[in-house]
């Protein structure tokens, strides 16, 4: 049996959609980080018909009050500006989230949200596309801290219509009571106690680029053959049971719930 036909169809599908070998090299340069933008869903003003502003985001990145059950930094901007909001921690998968409104986008329909949250690859994206506004800097006080690092990407070079939100890098995460001694190499995640419990991003760009840096690969100069060394790396790693999952943001709950004991994931999920 071949390697690819061994494969689950879960994982058939992720790797599917990420190698076409070429197409997936040409963004090998972002891997390994990933950097949260805010911007205008597109095909809709800044706040719906009754003035609300409705937001899309991912889980586990804004306060939470397990007690009163609201989002204390949010209700501080609705005093401070009068400005309603309706939160939805609807991202998952750059991907996924995507594909549930890009027909309304192509059609210039409300796509349920003003404010989204993608991935900078993804925002670029939107915006390359026409799918986002621009801002009004006048209303956006704060603007001039963003970093200079991070002020003139070459998808939005003036910030006109992204904003940065959290800057957030891929890597390993661990339930400490299971792995004491922690995840600092792929050694460490793959190590015999973590088999068949270890769930990795369907996030290529994040999943594959730890893989190239553990591997010693240079991000910036990655070629082809060392990127699909990396995927074929990833994909034994699942067809030989090591991995039980390869899922977006709810990798999170596996690792509560204690399904999982080692993941690839996010720098923000670990510290929420």
């Amino acid at each position: 049996m071949s390697k690819e036909s061994s494969l689950s169809p879960e994982a058939k599908s992720v790797l599917g959609a990420m190698v076409s070998r070429r197409t997936v090299l040409a963004g090998a340069g972002g891997l390994g980080a990933v950097g949260l933008l805010a911007a205008c869903g597109g095909g809709s003003d800044s706040a719906d018909s009754s003035g609300t502003v409705r937001w899309g985001n991912w889980p586990l990145y804004l306060d939470y009050d397990d007690e009163t059950q609201k989002y204390p930094t949010l209700d501080k901007f609705t005093a401070e500006t009068g400005i309603a909001a309706k939160y939805f921690e609807d991202y998952n998968d750059n991907d996924e989230f995507y594909g549930k409104v890009q027909a309304q986008l192509k059609l210039g329909e409300d796509i349920g949200y003003d404010v989204v949250t993608p991935t900078d690859w993804m925002a670029a994206r939107w915006i390359r596309l026409g799918y986002t506004q621009k801002f009004d800097k006048a209303n956006i006080p704060n603007a001039g801290n963003i970093l200079d690092t991070l002020a003139s990407p070459s998808f939005d070079p003036m910030r006109e219509q992204s904003m940065t939100w959290q800057g957030i890098m891929g890597g390993f995460g661990w339930n400490t009571e299971k792995v004491p001694g922690g995840v600092r190499t792929l050694d460490d995640l793959f190590a015999p106690a973590n088999k068949g419990k270890i769930v990795v991003l369907s996030e290529m760009r994040d999943t594959v680029g730890i893989i190239l840096r553990d591997q010693g690969v240079d991000l910036t100069t990655v070629t082809e053959d060392q990127f699909m060394n990396a995927v074929d790396f990833l994909a034994g790693k699942i067809s030989d049971g090591w991995i039980r999952g390869v899922k977006g943001n709810e990798y999170a709950e596996d690792l509560t719930a204690g399904d999982a004991t080692a993941v690839i994931g996010w720098s923000g999920d670990m510290l929420s």
